[in-house]
């Protein structure tokens, strides 16, 4: 299809592991340059690229009309066979990604490697009665359905925390001061490493790219560590001090902070900053998460390829600045709330482990289902 210059194409793809389409970006008309192809509710769809992990999906009526590039192709599922939904299931199973890794094709790194359509439909399929792949749907869902209201619960609490932490930060008094995070003490860049330099034990780090995926609030604890020998190249964060984000994918990642507490430095990645303060130090984690530091952030962020924030712009961010026991007494709440909102997280990944085992038990007749 041929979008007119003034359209907003939407283009969708297909989440890793059987999470189903969403909407990856919108663009003008005008900006698309290559072909693209309209979804079709009732089609089965898979990502070539990442066949191997799982990425079929079924389009819904949600996506009629939503467009996907050549590297999403469609496919009509004969019914008289399959339900449409549980050969998705199928498809998003382990065993059957193990099949679609061994026909993949690509560059030699594995994150490329493309499932040609020729290649999917050489691919086999064992499928049971259709009166049973409707049962399998019906258990599954109802896990689907457990698992999506734990994790409405987390997004509730997090929404709540950030409410009343902005609350919280509003009540101020005489006692109350303002001070540029500049101010506050040394912000330092941390000193450039790379992954391929991990070791299994050595000097504790924090790369960037962890203070988004690992770590909330504080941590007492590291993912991974460096060889002993590069010491004397590398940046430390002492206990109690700040490291902060200064590179993300996006803007809500930018400038997330985390308190590190453990009990020796940890070295940091130069894409994150250092801040040795005078603060509560779980209070000064969380002040960087709180609505009104996150909208001055806002207006300071260099939004190009990646988000990033400089130093001199991070060092002229004005904070709230309470008397300590004001500091501790609001950190307590808020680390109160992160171990419920934790706790409920956990249960929903066991739920969504559980949900994988169940999968493949019903898909390999390792568990009998009665219709």
């Amino acid at each position: 299809m041929l979008p007119a210059d003034d359209d907003t194409v939407r283009f969708a793809g297909v989440r890793w592991y059987g999470a189903g389409l969403f909407v990856r970006e919108e663009r003008k008309g005008s900006k698309v340059k290559g072909k693209c192809f309209a979804l079709k509710p009732g089609m089965l769809i898979y990502n070539r690229l990442f066949a191997w992990k799982q990425s079929f999906a079924i389009v819904d009526d949600e996506y009629d009309g939503v467009v996907v590039s050549s590297e999403f192709p469609q496919f009509e599922v004969d019914t008289a066979k399959a339900v449409p939904e549980f050969l998705a299931l199928y498809c998003s199973s382990p065993v059957f990604a193990d099949k679609a890794l061994s026909l993949s094709t690509g560059s030699a790194a594995v994150s490329r490697n493309r499932l040609k359509e020729a290649d999917f439909l050489r691919l086999t399929a064992a499928l049971p009665p259709k009166e049973s792949q409707v049962k399998i749907l019906e258990i599954i869902a109802a896990v689907d359905k457990a698992i999506k209201a734990l994790l409405a619960e987390v997004d509730a609490a997090e929404a709540a925390r950030v409410a009343l932490l902005g609350d919280l930060l509003q009540r101020r008094d005489d006692s109350w001061n303002e001070c540029a995070i500049g101010k506050l003490g040394t912000l330092t860049r941390g000193k450039r490493f790379t992954k391929s330099e991990y070791v299994e034990s050595g000097i504790g780090c924090i790369h960037y790219s962890q203070i988004h995926t690992d770590f909330g609030a504080l941590t007492t604890e590291v993912h991974s560590w460096l060889p002993e020998e590069m010491r004397p190249k590398l940046r430390f964060a002492k206990p109690g001090n700040l490291v902060i984000a200064g590179t993300s994918e996006n803007i809500q990642g930018v400038l997330k902070a985390v308190a590190w507490l453990g009990e020796d430095p940890v070295a940091v990645h130069d894409d994150a900053y250092i801040l040795e303060h005078g603060l509560e130090p779980r209070f000064a984690s969380y002040l960087f998460a709180s609505p009104e530091f996150r909208e001055q952030a806002r207006h300071v962020i260099s939004d190009t390829k990646v988000v990033r924030v400089s130093r001199d712009a991070l060092a002229r961010l004005v904070i709230p600045k309470p008397p300590p026991s004001t500091q501790a007494s609001i950190a307590d709440a808020m680390e109160a709330i992160d171990k419920q909102i934790q706790a409920t997280a956990d249960e929903a990944a066991k739920a969504q482990t559980a949900r994988a085992a169940l999968i493949d038990a019903l898909l390999t007749q390792k568990v009998e289902v009665a219709v």
